[in-house]
């Protein structure tokens, strides 16, 4: 059954099929924002399940065409069809960024970036990349929201994708293990060291944990690109941000994971191809 779909792999529509698939993913991150990160009213956070789907200006129920991914927001110009109130942009925004991720992610696994592996090798391949993908988007803009990565996301994630690293051939069962050891230790070391010799606080445990769900499905290679290349991404960024304010608007809270979101990502997708680079300069 699988070999007979492969000749349509790296067809257009296998490619719609893995957007379209990422833009549902995205409308569902989207709920996983909005309703996991704290407030006031609810300092724990909400059930991504119940209530369902509202408006939350006039609670008014929200139908199924209206909760299409991207079609509905603009269909509806961003607003509710009831009361008119304004969504945010950012709905749009994090599912045509879930949507893109996944098709790059099928590229990298199920079109030409996995022609050598079976077809069921593949589909494993992008499953597992399309839910590392979807963790990353969660966690990036709950952060940006309130600054926090929250265990009810890093927690379970650790040991999800430690448990699909067996599914890959060239990871060990201890790959994982040295990579959480190492995603968690060696952010905290710095937190640390950064403390006592600025006092105040510098990587959170939050970062730390992110870097755990990294080194879980990732190793510690991956924990060393992902806090190289989140740093490299965040001292760029926020350097232009700082010119752009003017000296007197830094402040002392950074939303570091983000940044080291975007590197693991970069790397997930990236590996293989650095792998292979690194073999053939090796000889």
């Amino acid at each position: 059954m699988l070999t007979e779909l492969e000749p349509l792999a790296d067809t257009p529509g296998a490619y719609v099929f893995a957007v379209v698939l990422g833009l549902l993913w995205g409308s569902f991150a989207n709920v996983c924002i909005y309703r996991w990160a704290p407030s006031d009213e609810f300092p724990n956070g909400r059930s991504v399940v119940a209530p369902g789907s509202h408006c939350f200006a006039c609670k008014t129920p929200i139908k199924w065409y209206d909760n299409v991914p991207l079609v509905s927001w603009l269909w509806l110009r961003g607003q509710c069809r009831n009361c008119k109130a304004p969504f945010s942009a950012r709905y749009l925004l994090v599912e045509a960024i879930t949507g893109a991720l996944f098709g790059v992610a099928w590229w990298f696994t199920v079109g030409p970036g996995g022609m050598l592996e079976t077809m069921e090798m593949r589909l494993i391949r992008f499953a597992i990349m399309a839910a590392f993908v979807f963790v990353m988007v969660v966690v990036t803009f709950i952060d940006i929201d309130t600054k926090l990565i929250l265990d009810k996301l890093t927690y379970p994630a650790i040991v999800i994708f430690y448990g699909a690293s067996y599914l890959l051939p060239e990871r060990r069962w201890y790959d994982g293990l040295v990579g959480i050891a190492i995603g968690y230790g060696l952010p905290w070391l710095i937190g640390e060291l950064y403390f006592r010799i600025r006092k105040r606080e510098g990587l959170g445990l939050g970062d730390a944990k992110l870097l755990a769900l990294v080194g879980a499905l990732l190793g510690w290679k991956g924990v060393l690109a992902t806090l190289f290349g989140g740093s490299m991404l965040g001292t760029v960024l926020e350097s232009v941000k700082l010119l752009r304010r003017g000296e007197g608007s830094m402040t002392s809270e950074l939303a570091f994971g983000p940044y080291l979101a975007a590197a693991a990502v970069f790397y997930l997708f990236a590996e293989p191809w650095i792998e292979v680079h690194m073999r053939l300069t090796a000889y």
